[in-house]
C-alpha cells in the first residue's frame, strides 16, 4: 500500500523529542508534506533553538523554496513528565509522534526512576493528552531493546509500548488510534554508537568495544523517518511496526570499517567488557510475539490476531536467521551514508 501523496496535507502534527536526531529529521521531512502546523516539543532549550536556526538557514530555505514560508513550526519548551504541558501542547492536533525518551543504557541504569518518569510516565501523559484532545493518530517511537529486556531502558520502553497498544482497548468512544514503530540503532544519531566512535577517531584514540561478539541492528536516519511516516499511514490501531530493512552488524566489524573509512588503521580496538544492562545480541521480536506477527509491505507487524503454527515457524525462521553483514558490506554502507 503506497502512502497517499497528500496524506499530511493541512494536518496539525505534534512531535515530542523534536530537538533530537530523529525528531528534528521528522520536522524537516514534514515541512515538505503540506501539513498545516508542526509543534516541536522538547525539554532541550538549546536543541529547540538550534532546530529553529537550521530551519531558518539559507540552505534549508533554498531546498524548500517558497513553500517553506507557508509552513508553521511552533517551538514548545516542555517535559513529557508534565501532564498539563502535554495536554496543552496536544490541543487541536491531528497526529502525535512521540519520540521523546531517555535512550542511553548506562544513564537509565544509574537513573532508573528518571528513566521511568520520562519513558513510562511521559508516555502515559501523552496518551492521556491525545485522548483528552481527541487526536486522530498516536505513534510511539520504540526500540529493539524492549525485546526480552535486561536494562532499565528496555524495560521502561517495553512498558511504554504496552501503555500505547493497550490504549486502543480503554479509549471508550474516542477516535484516537494507537500504534508503535520499533527499530534498532540509527546511524549518526546521538543515541547511536557511531558518534562515540567518531569522537575517538577525531581524538586519535583507540576505539573501545564492550565485547567483540556483540551485534546490533542499524538503519539510516532517512530509513527511520520513512518507517515512522509509513507506520502512521498504515496503522489501524494495536500494531507494532518493525522495518524489514534493518541491517545486522557485528560491532567489531563496524569499528574496523570506520577505521578503514577514515584511514586511521594505526588505531587499535580495545575490548573493555559489557556495561550494566547491556546485551550481547539484540532481537527484533520476542518468541512470545511470533504468534502475532504478520508481514505487511516492508514491515513485520505485531498485532492481536494469533497466527497458525506454520506461519509462526515461517516468521521465526526469518527473524532468527537475520544475516550479519560482512565487513566489506558495512564499509560500503558507511561510505554511502556517513560523511
Amino acid at each position: 500500500m503506497k502512502m497517499e501523496k497528500n496524506y499530511f496535507l493541512n494536518k496539525k502534527i505534534l512531535i515530542t523529542g523534536a530537538s533530537g536526531s530523529i525528531g528534528s529529521a521528522l520536522v524537516l521531512y514534514l515541512l515538505r508534506s503540506g501539513c498545516k502546523v508542526i509543534r516541536a516539543l522538547s525539554n532541550d532549550e538549546n536543541g529547540l533553538f538550534e532546530l529553529g536556526q537550521k530551519i531558518s538557514g539559507k540552505k534549508i530555505q533554498k531546498n524548500f523554496g517558497a513553500e517553506m514560508k507557508l509552513q508553521k513550526v511552533r517551538y514548545i519548551y516542555g517535559d513529557v513528565a508534565d501532564q498539563e504541558r502535554c495536554i496543552s501542547a496536544s490541543q487541536g492536533i491531528d497526529i502525535i509522534i512521540h519520540a521523546a525518551a531517555i535512550k542511553h543504557v548506562p544513564f537509565c541504569e544509574y537513573n532508573p526512576f528518571e528513566a521511568t518518569k520520562t519513558n513510562v510516565v511521559g508516555t502515559e501523559n501523552m496518551v492521556r493528552a491525545s485522548l483528552i484532545n481527541n487526536v486522530s493518530k498516536f505513534l510511539l517511537v520504540s526500540t529493539d531493546k524492549v525485546v526480552d529486556p535486561t536494562s532499565c531502558l528496555g524495560a521502561s520502553k517495553l512498558l511504554a509500548e504496552r501503555l500505547v497498544v493497550n490504549a486502543n482497548n480503554v479509549k471508550g468512544d474516542k477516535k484516537t488510534i494507537f500504534a508503535c514503530a520499533r527499530f534498532g540503532n540509527v546511524i549518526g544519531t546521538r543515541g547511536s554508537i557511531l558518534p562515540f566512535f567518531q569522537k575517538q577517531i577525531n581524538d586519535n584514540q583507540n576505539l573501545t568495544v564492550t565485547d567483540k561478539k556483540m551485534t546490533r541492528f542499524f538503519m539510516t536516519i532517512e530509513d527511520a523517518v520513512e518507517s515512522i511516516v509509513d507506520s502512521i499511514f498504515l496503522m489501524k490501531g494495536n500494531e507494532i511496526f518493525i522495518p524489514k530493512k534493518l541491517k545486522l552488524f557485528k560491532i567489531i566489524d563496524l569499528a574496523e570499517s570506520l577505521l578503514k573509512r577514515f584511514e586511521k588503521k594505526h588505531l587499535k580496538i580495545d575490548e573493555i567488557g559489557k556495561r550494566p544492562g547491556e546485551k550481547l545480541f539484540e532481537s527484533l521480536i520476542s518468541n512470545s510475539e511470533l504468534e502475532r506477527v504478520k508481514i505487511k509491505e516492508n514491515y513485520f507487524v505485531i498485532q492481536n490476531e494469533i497466527n497458525n503454527n506454520s506461519y509462526k515457524k515461517k516468521i521465526g525462521k526469518i527473524i532468527n536467521n537475520y544475516k550479519v553483514m560482512k565487513k566489506e558490506e558495512i564499509f560500503k554502507f558507511l561510505k554511502k551514508n556517513l560523511s
